[in-house]
Formats: C-alpha cells, structure tokens, sequence
C-alpha cells in the first residue's frame, strides 16, 4: 500500500477522525496500516499479544466506511481500531482469546464480551486486537519484572533500547513498568491510535507515564468491571491510553457509564477549557515522594487484596467455557506443571497467588481491613489534605506512593 499521509507516531485519534470526515481515507485503509505496524514492530516490542482475524477486521471497518458514506457516525471514536488489554473478555466470534497472559486461561470461552468492549464496538470502534501486560496484571508474583507475561513474552518501552536489561530491577527504567504496559507501549509506538488498560494500583499511570501517554483511572465503579479478569473489585478500573487530552475525554464518554455517574451532556470534552485560573493546585515534593528502589503499597490494601483475590477470580472464571482452571488452587497447580513458560528462570515466582491461597482472613476481618485502609488513605489522606489547604488537585510523581494511597483509598 501507499504510505499513510499521517505520522503514526504523532497523529492523535481526533485528527484521524477529521481525515475519516473528509473522505481522504477509510477506516479499511486504517487497519492495513496499523497491522503493517504491528508486523513490522512488535516482533521486539512485543507490545501485542495477537490481533483480531484480518476478514473480520475488513469487513467491519467497510461496514463502518459505508455507514458513514450514508452519513451515519456513532461517536467521536466511530471507524477507528484501537487495542485492549488481554485481561477483558472478547467474546470467541472475535476470534481472540483473553489469556490475562497466562497460558491457563488459553482456550476458555467467555459467554460475552465484557462490557467495556461492547460499549466500544456499539461506538464503532474496531477491536483491532489484545495488548500484553504484565501476567495477571501483576499479581502472580512479587518483583516480578514489569511488561512480562507467559503468552506475550517480555515487552519493551518504545524509548528505551536494547530491551530489558539483566541488572535492572524489576520496575527500573529499562523495562515499561506497571501491568498495562502493551498497551502503552502500542500507542506510543504508533501500533495504534488508542488503547485500553486496567489499573489496581499504577498500572496505568506508571506505564503512560514512561510512555509520554495520557491516562486517568476513572473512579471505581464509573467504568464496568464485569468481563474483565480482576484482581480485586475494591481496586479494579479499566481506563485510556492516548496521545492526547481531547482523545482522553472522547473515550471516557464511551467507557463511562451515565448511571454511575454525571456525564456532560455534550461529553467530556466539552467542559475542557484553557485555563487553570479557579483551579487550586497542591504540589507534593518529589524528593520526599519519589519511588524507593522497591514497589511498596500500604499493608492494610496488599492484605485486603489478597484476600478478595480468591473470590472475585473464582467468580470470573465460572462465567467461561472450556477453561482449563476455575479455581486459584487449580491456576497455581497449572504453573507448577507448566513451569517451563509460566514460571521460567526469570520470572520464577507465583507467591501473589499462594499467599492468596493461604490468607484465611474472615470476611469481618477483611472488612474492617479495607475500611482502615479506606480511612488513613483517603478520610485522614487524600481527602484531608484537599480539605485542609483548599485544593482541588494535587500534583505528585508517577512513580511515587502517591498510586498506592489512591489504590488503597477506593478512589
């Protein structure tokens, strides 16, 4: 094919959609693109776990071509292909498996897509494929190097070179960090223009933030979580990768749901303004915040994690069909039998699960753990210190404790 005449490292989702309106290129023609993009890059990026059937792609994204000939757009988003993180359902006539990246969930066969992506899919966006992150988003094992999964292998920031090196820690900078590192990874390296992620902890914010993206966590419950392979419903959210703010706002008004919450009538974007005048800013001290040399979360939240993991995984899994594990017993004994791809020498551990297994923590107890948590994070943290100095925002790290107070408070 011809080249694109549009960067696809710079261009925002916005501008395609203005070169879509004016009938300058298709979304069919969107597609060869980025799948010229993936075959050529993602060898070593490893950014992208697998892609939907090329048939179906095209003849979706001609559907969409000839529903905007007859004057018909659905949303801002409508006609382009984006990527979602491998832990949401794509139900099988997607042709694509959800495998968190864990080779135990190969095969098994949602009974629908979660509800996320079938929100995109009525927006007339194409579900181009599934990003890899970090396996079971990064709740497998402790220190486990960040970006890696069994099924999609170790991804690679599209700004640092040569991959990840053998000295670095297991969050250090040569390695994308956080658990929705595909997806950043792909959208900064111009694999496509948009991307899902889910984030417990920083799994969004870390891996944006290293890939020059913009993201938010949306407040939990505002965003579905059903369909989506979870780690805990006290923490889950699904969110956006993007190049842009305008790009940010249009997907937010896809994926949010208006009966959890207010949703401008007119969207997202249209109460974005120039100004920061009216707007209180707190800044927190980057050498007092800044990320130690390990990742830390605040006890009371690890534990109350733990705790949920069991049960919300359980419930996930018996929604699928023709899975080879439905219980956490089941999934940890599958690593050990497979331990040559779900537990090779350089990503050994899987004690986030068998300390998952081994929690025994009544659901009083768990209670009254997520409700201290709850209290020192967000009623003496977070909502304290905007009340105290007046402040509607405050400004700290990416990667500093800041994510896991946010986490640990339920916001």
């Amino acid at each position: 094919m011809a080249a694109a005449p549009f960067d696809v490292l710079t261009t925002t989702a916005s501008e395609l959609q203005i070169l879509l309106a004016s009938g300058k290129f298709t979304s069919a023609q969107l597609i060869e693109v980025y799948l010229v993009e993936i075959e050529r890059n993602n060898g070593y990026l490893k950014a992208v776990i697998c892609t939907a059937p090329k048939h179906s792609l095209f003849e979706k994204a001609n559907a969409l071509d000839r529903e905007r000939s007859s004057g018909k757009t659905r949303s801002h988003l409508n006609g382009l292909p984006m990527l979602v993180k491998d832990n949401m359902d794509t139900h099988p006539d997607l042709g694509m498996d959800t495998t968190a990246g864990s080779f135990a969930l190969a095969g098994a066969r949602p009974k629908k897509s979660a509800d996320v992506v079938e929100r995109l899919i009525e927006a007339g966006v194409i579900i181009l494929g599934k990003a890899n992150l970090s396996e079971l988003s990064w709740f497998k094992g402790s220190r486990t190097i960040c970006g890696w999964s069994a099924v999609g292998g170790q991804s690679q920031s599209a700004y640092v070179g040569g991959g990840v090196r053998d000295d670095d820690t297991f969050g250090g900078h040569s390695n994308p960090d956080g658990s929705s590192s595909g997806s950043a990874i792909a959208v900064s390296a111009g694999l496509t223009p948009l991307a899902l992620g889910t984030k417990t902890d920083g799994s969004l914010i870390m891996p944006a933030n290293r890939a020059a993206l913009y993201t938010m966590k949306p407040t939990i419950g505002i965003v579905s979580q059903q369909g989506i392979v979870p780690v805990s419903h006290i923490c889950d959210a699904a969110g956006p990768m993007t190049k842009s703010v305008l790009d940010l706002a249009h997907l937010m008004d896809i994926i949010v749901d208006p009966a959890k919450t207010s949703v401008p009538p007119k969207g997202f974007a249209s109460v974005m303004t120039d100004t920061w005048a009216e707007i209180r800013v707190g800044v927190l001290d980057p050498a007092e915040w800044k990320r130690p040399d390990f990742f830390t979360r605040p006890y009371e939240a690890n534990v109350a994690l733990a705790g949920h993991l069991r049960a919300v995984f359980e419930n996930y899994t018996a929604g699928l069909e023709d899975s080879q594990v439905y219980t956490l017993e089941e999934l940890v004994e599958f690593n050990r039998k497979h331990s040559e791809t779900e537990l090779p020498p350089r990503y050994p551990k899987q004690d986030k699960l068998e300390e998952a297994l081994a929690t025994k923590l009544s659901p009083e107890t768990l209670d009254a753990t997520l409700q201290h948590a709850r209290e020192m994070s967000r009623t003496k943290g977070i909502d304290k210190i905007l009340k105290d100095y007046n402040l509607d925002i405050i400004i700290g790290p990416a990667e500093s404790s800041m994510s896991d107070i946010a986490a640990a408070s339920g916001l």
